[in-house]
């Protein structure tokens, strides 16, 4: 049975199958899974799975979600232009706290760290949290073990000195 959606998009018809071709290119082309696609929608796996076949069209929730990533939606609906690629957005609050952790962690190693490589630092760890960015929870533990790992290093590197340098 085919039936009209609030997208005009027809459940099983050519439009559908077409906008689920699109979906699945942008997400294969952002090196994203369909289980983390699914859980960044808020939808099941099933559902998601659902959409890229064409047999389901999301709803205007989803659609909303996909656009607030900085997806177009014009070109996931109708095809027009070129798959977009979200523009980066970043999380200021989760960038503030990096900051803060990693200035504390040095801190309490007492070792300093200047501004430049305490920005390099904050936004190599900002990179290592993007898979799990959309889970507070998965954030937080995963920053927990990042900085678990540099406190290591820095200890490391402490007890080894840099052989590079000479003496003056």
């Amino acid at each position: 049975m085919v039936e009209r959606t609030d997208m005009g998009i027809r459940k099983g018809g050519a439009g559908a199958i077409d906008f689920g071709n699109r979906l699945r290119e942008l997400r294969t082309s952002r090196g994203i899974q369909q289980q983390e696609m699914a859980s960044i929608l808020g939808v099941s796996l099933n559902t998601y799975g659902r959409y890229e076949r064409g047999e389901s069209s999301p709803d205007v929730k989803v659609m909303e979600r996909l656009a607030t990533l900085g997806y177009d939606i014009t070109w996931l609906i109708a095809g027009t232009g070129t798959a977009p690629q979200p523009e980066l957005q970043l999380d200021p609050q989760l960038l503030g706290t990096i900051v803060d952790a990693v200035r504390a962690l040095y801190k309490a190693e007492g070792a300093a760290i200047p501004d430049r490589t305490l920005g390099e630092e904050a936004a190599r760890i900002y990179s290592e949290l993007a898979p799990v960015r959309h889970d507070v929870s998965a954030t937080l533990i995963a920053l927990g073990e990042i900085l678990a790992d540099r406190r290591q290093r820095l200890r490391e590197s402490a007890a080894t000195p840099d052989r590079s340098k000479r003496p003056a």
